[in-house]
């Protein structure tokens, strides 16, 4: 009899449907940001790049104490079918509106779906594979969603380029059609128990779970930690890339692909971890290379240089995300998962929030370049407080564990 591990992820069914189809709408979201950031950034409104990252961040921490109860306590084949057509509705809007205001609201309903979409999946898929695989799994996604970025990066800078800003658009509106019939396909589903009692306070459930985990409650704050030093450069990328270095819309396009090709290789060397040791090292890695990244982009006076750090940011960002991804849920009661999940994303969304003033008065004041140096250092100072509290203290083990299961 084989054990878990030795078995391939690919030998079941639904995965074989849900990690493609989500891949290829992770390949339309990279298209459409880079289209709706092309068109933002075009437009010459002051402080439109910022609004629109606003837009993708603030719904997610709106729906902290709601999107959670909603994967908890419904079925997740409804949950997701609808979370989908509401992307797809709100993705055809898109491509038809050139107001600000009008792009900015449809983001914003845009992401009241992916809000609720993220964690429901993310609670899901343990279910389909089993606890011990869930990190060759989610290490095997994040590889994916790594080459779909890659795709659709390089793809949207040559949609806008061909077809204007509404043709990408409607490319990624037609991603989310096809994972509503995914969903609708996958037979695995994740209900409430029968009789069971629902709690109240969903955010406070969440981020409870998270501080009784002696583990967690070290990473995630220097997880939200970093984001809020290091997030607010997304504010000035763009005129970095355009402005500063003058790369245009393809070439703007082919660096978001260089960050995924970097991504690809991290995810999937992360997923490869069996323990939560290693797991638990390659967070505070990821973040120093992350920072490390932001220092060179920061240097950076031509392409090949631009292209070296998106690569090592996108390897930096695989290593975290497959890496945080698989600890927040095996380290999670299965009954509390999509809580947990939406509080994680729904604090790191805020703490994108602050972010984004904090880069873009960083930006008027330092400078564009002093802007990523200086996230990049503050990014790497974090990740050795983390790292060196993890590497003191024996936290990697599973019994912290244990006082979440009782909840």
């Amino acid at each position: 009899m084989k054990q878990p591990l030795q078995t391939s992820i690919w030998s079941f069914r639904d995965i074989r449907l849900v990690l493609p189809a989500r891949a290829v709408s992770y390949a339309g979201d990279s298209i459409a940001l880079v289209a709706l950031m092309l068109r933002v950034h075009d437009s010459g409104r002051p402080g439109a790049v910022a609004a629109l990252l606003m837009a993708f961040a603030l719904p997610t921490v709106v729906m902290i104490p709601f999107a959670g109860r909603i994967v908890d306590g419904h079925d997740s084949r409804k949950v997701l079918v609808w979370a989908s057509l509401l992307q797809a509705v709100t993705g055809v809007g898109l491509a038809f509106s050139s107001g600000l205001v009008a792009t900015l609201a449809l983001v914003c309903v845009l992401q009241l779906g992916q809000a609720v979409a993220g964690p429901a999946w993310g609670a899901l898929i343990p279910r389909v594979v089993g606890e011990e695989l869930v990190g060759r799994t989610t290490g095997t996604s994040q590889a994916l969603i790594g080459v779909a970025t890659l795709a659709g990066s390089a793809a949207g800078g040559l949609l806008v380029g061909l077809s204007g800003y509404g043709g990408a658009l409607l490319v990624d509106a037609s991603t989310f059609v096809g994972l509503a019939v995914i969903a609708r396909l996958v037979r695995t589903r994740r209900r409430p128990e029968v009789g069971a009692v629902r709690e109240r306070g969903d955010l406070m459930i969440g981020l409870r779970c998270i501080f009784e985990d002696r583990l967690l409650r070290i990473l995630v704050p220097s997880l939200w930690v970093f984001v809020l030093v290091g997030e607010g450069v997304n504010v000035v990328e763009i005129y970095l890339i355009r402005d500063e270095v003058g790369i245009g819309a393809i070439g703007y396009g082919a660096l978001g692909a260089a960050t995924g090709a970097g991504a690809i290789g991290g995810a999937w060397i992360t997923g490869r971890l069996k323990a939560d040791l290693g797991r638990s090292r390659a967070v505070p890695a990821g973040i120093a290379g992350i920072g490390a990244s932001c220092v060179l982009l920061g240097l950076a006076t031509n392409v090949v240089m631009l292209a070296i750090g998106s690569v090592a940011i996108g390897w930096a960002s695989g290593m975290l995300n497959a890496a945080v991804s698989t600890l927040m849920v095996t380290r999670t009661a299965e009954h509390l998962r999509g809580r947990v999940i939406a509080a994680l994303g729904g604090t790191v969304r805020a703490c994108s929030l602050m972010a984004l003033p904090l880069g873009g008065v960083a930006g008027v004041l330092l400078g564009i370049r002093p802007t990523f140096i200086t996230a990049g250092v503050l990014g790497v100072l974090a990740a050795l407080v983390a790292g060196v509290l993890v590497l003191r203290s024996r936290l990697w083990t599973k019994d912290s564990a244990e006082g979440v299961l009782s909840h």
